[in-house]
């Protein structure tokens, strides 16, 4: 693969990884927006995507939409005993908030050169932040072919497998089988298929 078409692949990468990381975070009144304007699911085809559409068009307001977005969503990741969809990924690997994973993730953020912000009062192993992450990573790996920086290629290469490898690729994988089991909404169950082939691409792309 020449230089060029491995950029635009991995441009490509990087966007889905942050729209991601977007529409996994609480729904707010902008996806909402987006979805009614065909910003987000409308140049998507297959069978699966009809019904996301078919499920937006059945709202006479963008307000009743993005109720019903925020009720699936509270009820899968918040109010459920046990949380039917955790959010973190020390939940899934340790069985409860602050362990090993946690801090682990937060090492990784720490060698690519970033901070979250004092206003971020939640853990780092949040599967929104993971996802930006991936995507950070590839923008680093872009910035760095453009420069032809063989160091910052290889920190973020090596980065970005560790994340796959060891925490966002099992959380991943884990998190899309139980928003695709719990979710009410089309929107949920499709983007717990998305999220899965992303992974499940990453993962294949670590391992050559």
């Amino acid at each position: 693969m020449d230089l060029s078409s491995r950029i635009d692949r991995l441009n490509t990468d990087m966007t889905i990884f942050s729209w991601l990381s977007k529409v996994l975070d609480y729904p707010g009144e902008k996806l909402a927006e987006s979805l009614v304007k065909g910003e987000i699911i409308d140049d998507l085809e297959g069978s699966e995507f009809d019904e996301v559409k078919k499920y937006i068009k059945s709202f006479a307001a963008t307000d009743e939409l993005l109720l019903d977005l925020q009720k699936d969503y509270t009820r899968l990741c918040f109010v459920s005993k046990p949380r039917l969809v955790p959010l973190f990924e020390s939940v899934y690997k340790e069985g409860k908030l602050y362990q090993d994973s946690t801090f682990e993730i937060a090492r990784l953020y720490d060698e690519a050169g970033l901070a979250l912000g004092e206003e971020f009062k939640l853990p780092p192993d949040h599967i929104t932040l993971e996802l930006e992450f991936m995507s950070y990573l590839i923008y680093q790996e872009i910035e760095a072919l453009k420069s032809d920086n063989k160091d910052n290629e290889e920190l973020a290469l090596r980065l970005q497998k560790e994340t796959m490898i060891n925490h966002l690729g099992d959380f991943g994988l884990s998190f899309a089988d139980k928003l695709q089991q719990h979710s009410q909404t089309p929107f949920f169950k499709t983007l717990s298929d998305i999220l899965k082939q992303t992974i499940e691409y990453e993962l294949g792309h670590c391992a050559n």
